[in-house]
């Protein structure tokens, strides 16, 4: 999975093979990956949220292939939950606009300055030294 953002009919789901829309709600879909591993998506966002002694945009840890991170508020309708894994690169567009690239150099724009991405990116790497090094 490279991300997933809102569509009309649900959510839009683009990953290296495909880009597909599902019929269902975005925490929907996440918290149903989530339980594929034995969690739920509040009870990862609550954990890594005490972890980071922060409220908002909590990065949601899936699995090691998957690591999403929210670009905004999850009511925000243009808001989309990047995959750190799939990320490649990114690069200031504006001081409010992003250009995430991936693996496969598929680009996407977001609308969040790059201080927040690379926030988010510092923050994922923390977590994961810390699964790391407790496990």
């Amino acid at each position: 999975m490279y991300y997933l953002k809102r569509h009309i009919n649900g959510v839009m789901l683009k990953s290296e093979e495909k880009e597909e829309i599902l019929q269902i709600g975005m925490k929907q879909y996440l918290n149903n990956l989530c339980l594929d591993y034995l969690a739920t998506f509040d009870g990862r966002r609550k954990a890594i949220s005490r972890l980071l002694r922060q409220n908002n945009n909590i990065p949601i840890y899936i699995n090691d292939e998957v690591f999403v991170y929210p670009t905004k508020s999850l009511r925000e309708y243009d808001m989309v939950f990047i995959n750190y894994h799939s990320v490649l690169s990114y690069k200031r567009i504006t001081s409010k606009k992003t250009k995430i690239i991936f693996e496969n150099f598929d680009e996407l724009i977001i609308n969040i300055s790059i201080k927040k991405v690379i926030k988010q990116h510092e923050r994922i790497k923390y977590i994961i030294q810390y699964i790391e090094n407790n496990t």
